[in-house]
């Protein structure tokens, strides 16, 4: 007799691909400011677990208007926006 059940809702499913958000939606902006900032320190895309060198995000989509209704066609390794979580690997 098996008496190993399996839980699946333990587990997040991989078995498909999730849209990614707007930049206005995930509240993105580019502040050119920091353009040339060390971006080691502070909230910025660069620091970010989900930023995809050089200038992706594996959960906001690169096209699109953000918040200010500015289109750059990129996430800017110097924007951020409010689903930044930090990379410990990158982040001083």
């Amino acid at each position: 007799m098996n008496t190993t059940t399996t839980n699946t809702s333990s587990y997040i499913p991989t078995d498909k691909q999730y849209p990614k958000l707007s930049k206005a939606t995930s509240g993105y902006l580019e502040i050119e400011h920091f353009k040339n900032a060390d971006l080691h320190s502070g909230y910025f895309c660069y620091n970010c677990t989900y930023f995809i060198e050089p200038n992706h995000c594996a959960i906001v989509k690169d096209n699109g208007p953000d918040v200010y209704n500015k289109e750059s066609r990129v996430i800017a390794p110097y924007g951020l926006c409010t689903l930044w979580d930090p990379n410990e690997e990158e982040t001083r």
